[in-house]
């Protein structure tokens, strides 16, 4: 991963000294929307939960950047609820033929990297794209449990905290990895301000669960596999700039 940042901040710096001429500047700015995330299964855990749905969660958060002529260099730090709705298949248990729904409600602070292209194909108009990989640092959640069983109105329900770390009973890593690419559009009100919209696909790239957490629980001796996060992730945002090389 830090190979992928260094050739990322090349790339960008390599480009910005052949085109540092002008229209170039340093932007802060603000941005919000909505999400739709789910878990993507792999192994035997894919077998186990055949159904996963997305929830809708908040994302919001403030972002620093560079735009030298069409190229841009971004970061900053986002709040961002996710998560994801998942169901067994009927399975036999003591009590009878039953099905299983779990839902969970995840909180985080990411920190993206983010190199990007605006082409403007009118004079306050650009289309986007970025891409880079994203930094996720847990802070806590919830899992709602509900298990119903044929022949009966028994429903079994039960409420967990997720924990974040590398202790023994912590659920999930504390920091997990994710890739973005964020195609948008970019609206020019004035010398140094602009709007923009965006649509981010945030994939993780590796298992959300503790290793400790998975050598110490006997549900996984049973279940191989890994659990990865999956958003698609709509914002509006706001980026005030401050030129610095227009008179080049």
């Amino acid at each position: 991963m830090k190979t992928i940042i260094s050739t990322l901040f090349l790339a960008f710096f390599s480009l910005a000294a052949l085109q540092a001429q002008y229209n170039n500047s340093f932007f802060i700015g603000a941005n919000g929307g909505g999400n739709f995330s789910k878990f993507k299964f792999t192994e035997d855990l894919a077998e186990l939960y055949p159904n996963s749905n997305p929830v809708f969660g908040l994302n919001g958060g403030v972002t620093v950047g560079f735009e030298i002529q069409n190229f841009t260099l971004s970061s900053g730090i986002q709040y961002i609820q996710k998560g994801a709705e998942y169901q067994t298949a009927n399975f036999e248990d003591e009590v009878g033929t039953g099905f299983f729904t779990g839902k969970e409600k995840l909180h985080y602070l990411s920190i993206p990297v983010l190199v990007g292209y605006r082409e403007y194909i009118a004079p306050r108009f650009a289309l986007s794209i970025a891409i880079g990989p994203s930094f996720n640092f847990g802070l806590g959640g919830n899992l709602d449990e509900t298990t119903e069983y044929f022949g009966t109105d028994e429903v079994k329900m039960d409420n967990y905290k997720i924990l974040f770390g590398n202790g023994l009973n912590e659920d999930y890593r504390p920091v997990q990895l994710g890739f973005q690419v964020s195609p948008g559009v970019v609206v020019t009100l004035n010398q140094n301000s602009k709007i923009t919209f965006n649509v981010t696909w945030d994939s993780g790239i590796s298992d959300m669960f503790n290793q400790r957490y998975k050598d110490a629980n006997e549900f996984f001796d049973i279940n191989k596999g890994d659990q990865l996060t999956r958003s698609t992730v709509f914002s509006v945002g706001y980026e005030y700039h401050f030129n610095f090389a227009d008179r080049y």
